[in-house]
């Protein structure tokens, strides 16, 4: 209630996210300047994270070239921010968003799950099922702001959030792509 209330009086949730995926690319949003007092920004390789001290909120914008595909070390990077926003007692609340335009995350990165050993495969499933349990289980409200197409692991990382707000955009589609194969994954 108290996030809901922060976000409502700093900026409408509809605006934030607007301003976080307005762009030609789906539908274009007047909205207001987020101006607030930030600390904690920091940029990781694959993660650029804002802290609003004011509202309690931090947004974590994936930057992982071209699609975001969800690599060993991306799902890392993911886990210890959260971790480290869950240690912080002036945070309470994520909203994860792209930074790559018409995606939020492509899922999984096939690569390197498939042209790896044994060990490394096992890591990864692993790291895989360590984020969507990090994420779930926060303590945190998370909301995915998904500002793109989201397939497979991408949609995983957005159904694990408190809530999802997606673009409203007829290119940008949502889903897992092995239900419609008729696969489980991981296969084991």
């Amino acid at each position: 209630m108290a996030l809901r209330a922060a976000l409502r009086k700093s900026c409408a949730l509809t605006g934030l996210f607007c301003q976080l995926s307005s762009s030609r690319h789906g539908r274009v949003c007047a909205s207001p300047v987020l101006v607030a007092q930030q600390r904690n920004s920091s940029t990781a390789q694959n993660i650029k994270l804002d802290f609003d001290q004011s509202t309690g909120v931090a947004v974590m914008h994936m930057q992982c070239p071209p699609v975001n595909a969800l690599s060993l070390e991306f799902l890392t990077e993911i886990c210890i921010t959260v971790e480290k926003l869950e240690m912080d007692k002036s945070c309470r609340g994520l909203i994860i968003t792209s930074s790559q335009p018409k995606v939020f995350s492509a899922g999984l990165d096939l690569l390197e799950m498939y042209e790896t050993s044994t060990e490394h495969r096992g890591e990864f499933w692993r790291a895989v099922q360590e984020m969507w349990l990090k994420l779930y289980s926060s303590k945190l409200v998370t909301i995915a702001a998904i500002n793109g197409s989201s397939p497979a692991g991408g949609c995983l990382m957005a159904m694990t959030c408190d809530y999802r707000i997606m673009a409203d955009n007829p290119r940008y589609g949502i889903g897992l792509n092995e239900t419609q194969l008729g696969m489980v994954a991981p296969f084991w």
